[in-house]
C-alpha cells in the first residue's frame, strides 16, 4: 500500500489563505479543518452537524449548511465574502455512507416497489456540484483564481456493491476530469484535483 508522508512545509502555502470545507466536522473533513488551522489559514466548516468539539481558533467559523441545497450553499460563500474577502481554496468532501437497496422488495400500500433513496447521492454527487459551481463563480472573480479539490474514493476506479455509494464516487471522479477540461478551455486560473482515498 502505497504512503504519502506530508511534511510541515509542504503545507506552508495555505498559511494566511481562506478555505471552505464541506463535511468538516467528522472523518477527513474534521482532520482537514483541523491541519489548515494549524497551519494558519481561515477556515469554514461547511457541514448539517457542528463538529464534536468547537476549534478555539479566531481564524475558524462553522456554518450550517445542507450540502443537498442551492440555497445553502450560495448564503455559505456569500458569508465566508464577508468574512474573508475571498475563497482561496474549497474542500468539496461532504459525503455519506450507502444508503439504497437496489434488491428491495419493499412496497408501498399499492402494492408498487418503493423508489429507493437517493440521499447519497444528493449529498455525495449533487452536493459536490453545487460546491465546484459556485466556487467557480466566486474564484473567477479573484486575479489569482483558486483551487477546488473534491473528495472522491477508490471505489470511483473500481466496482462495489454499493450501488449508490459507487455511482457517486464514479460520478465525481469524471465530475472533476470535467472541469478540468472545462475551466482549461476557458482559461480560468482555477485548479481542480479529485482524490481517491480508500476506506476510511
Amino acid at each position: 500500500m502505497a504512503e504519502f508522508l506530508i511534511a510541515d512545509e509542504d503545507l506552508a502555502g495555505v498559511k494566511g489563505k481562506v478555505v471552505i470545507v464541506t463535511g468538516g466536522s467528522s472523518g477527513i473533513g474534521l482532520a482537514t479543518v483541523t491541519t489548515l488551522l494549524a497551519h494558519g489559514a481561515s477556515v469554514v466548516n461547511a457541514d448539517i452537524q457542528p463538529p464534536p468539539q468547537q476549534h478555539e481558533a479566531a481564524s475558524y467559523t462553522f456554518v450550517k449548511t445542507d450540502v443537498t441545497l442551492w440555497a445553502d450553499q450560495i448564503a455559505l460563500f456569500k458569508k465566508t465574502k464577508e468574512l474573508y474577502g475571498r475563497v482561496d481554496h474549497v474542500f468539496a468532501n461532504a459525503g455519506m455512507g450507502p444508503n439504497a437497496n437496489y434488491l428491495s422488495t419493499e412496497v408501498d400500500k399499492n402494492g408498487d416497489l418503493k423508489e429507493p433513496s437517493h440521499a447519497l447521492l444528493d449529498v455525495s454527487l449533487k452536493g459536490v456540484m453545487h460546491t465546484a459551481t459556485i466556487a467557480i463563480f466566486h474564484m473567477r472573480q479573484q486575479a489569482e483564481g483558486g483551487s477546488i479539490v473534491i473528495n472522491g474514493s477508490t471505489t470511483g476506479l473500481q466496482r462495489l456493491r454499493a450501488v449508490d455509494y459507487s455511482t457517486a464516487k464514479h460520478a465525481v471522479l469524471g465530475f472533476g476530469r470535467g472541469l478540468f477540461s472545462l475551466l482549461g478551455a476557458a482559461s480560468l486560473p482555477i485548479r481542480v484535483n479529485t482524490l481517491a482515498p480508500t476506506w476510511t
